[in-house]
């Protein structure tokens, strides 16, 4: 897969409940511009260890152009840290594949976007 670009993630809030997480994050993901994301983490088999997420992402670029997107993929816990691999679809037409560890302690996340059908 073709390398879009490497991304890196403030952790802006984490909402937790019963049987989910929810962890907001903003960053900058060139060439979409400033990105706001939402996702929702959700446990398998009633264990913390891995599972699902699905959420959504905003993005803005210095010209104004807004784009949005739809994200789903799996997790899996490691100590602090949370490794996602999922698959966006942008509202511009593009479908991408990502990898993202988020850290949980630190409150930061990194990562890359890559072309899904390159």
């Amino acid at each position: 897969m073709k390398k879009i670009t490497d991304t890196k993630f403030s952790v802006t809030n984490i909402n937790v409940d019963e049987d989910r997480s929810t962890v907001d994050m903003e960053g900058d993901v060139c060439p979409y511009g400033k990105a706001y994301v939402s996702i929702t983490l959700v446990p398998s088999h009633g264990g913390r260890e891995t599972g699902t997420y699905h959420g959504y992402v905003r993005t803005i670029t210095g010209d104004g152009e807004m784009l949005a997107g739809s994200l789903q993929g799996i997790w899996k816990r490691a100590g602090t840290l949370v490794h996602l691999k999922g698959l966006d679809d942008a509202s511009n037409g593009d479908q991408n594949y990502s990898e993202v560890t988020l850290d949980l302690i630190n409150k930061t996340a990194a990562g890359a976007v890559y072309e899904a059908w390159s």
